[in-house]
């Protein structure tokens, strides 16, 4: 069962932003990489500058300002070299937000967490930039119309996945993982996968769900000069 590392890189009033997920995935490919599927399962490989509705990146791109541009979205079996996909998305692929009002600073942000299924595992947290400033209510409560559409990105990233790859069906189920700490040259603390796949197997949990935050969060390594 390989795990999956899926990056999408946006770029908003000229900072790069910068999420992350998980997935265990399962079956046999009969024409493509697995990753590829996953991508397309994800919605971030199209024909189109408008993404696909009720998928993770489709329905992202309807909560966005205009002003959040997409630059590509790379998908990568952890474990397996070859097993590795990348796809720059079409020019002028944007946040379908763009008439309503004007957008807020990178630092501000939608927020999402998951649930905990362990108790040796903490929660999932994702950032996403392109607050509107119409989404935006009193003391940074978020409006109605925007906590909506948070719920329909909060349940397409807690879905199990699945792409037909004529006739054989992959499937990736969103994971959660626990990475290892270790003592970077630096001498700080820094995390990264385990070693091996059967030791990170150990280190990860399924069976998630997602929630929105009803206040507008903050991610202070996107604010102007950081920029991730």
């Amino acid at each position: 069962m390989p795990l999956y590392e899926v990056v999408l890189e946006q770029r908003f009033m000229n900072q790069q932003c910068i999420n992350r997920w998980n997935y265990v995935g399962s079956g046999t490919p009969a024409a493509v990489v697995p990753s590829f599927g996953l991508l397309s399962a994800l919605g971030m490989i199209g024909l189109s500058t408008t993404l696909l509705d009720g998928t993770v990146a489709g329905e992202i791109q309807a909560l966005q300002n205009s002003q959040v541009i997409f630059i590509q979205a790379t998908a990568r079996a952890v474990y397996v070299d070859e097993d590795f996909y990348a796809n720059p998305f079409l020019a002028n692929t944007i946040g379908n937000v763009g008439t309503l009002g004007t957008a807020l600073s990178p630092l501000d942000a939608y927020g999402f967490r998951s649930n905990r299924v362990r108790q040796s595992i903490g929660r999932g947290y994702k950032r996403f930039v392109g607050m509107d400033e119409v989404f935006n209510g009193d003391g940074g409560l978020i409006t109605t119309a925007a906590r909506d559409q948070m719920t329909l990105i909060a349940t397409a990233m807690g879905e199990t996945l699945t792409y037909d790859d004529e006739g054989n069906t992959l499937t990736f189920i969103p994971c959660i993982v626990q990475k290892e700490k270790y003592t970077a040259p630096s001498g700080k603390d820094a995390y990264r996968y385990y070693a091996t796949e059967t030791l990170q197997a150990a280190h990860l949990a399924q069976g998630i769900n997602w929630e929105g935050y009803g206040q507008q969060r903050s991610q202070t390594s996107r604010q102007y000069g950081r920029g991730s």
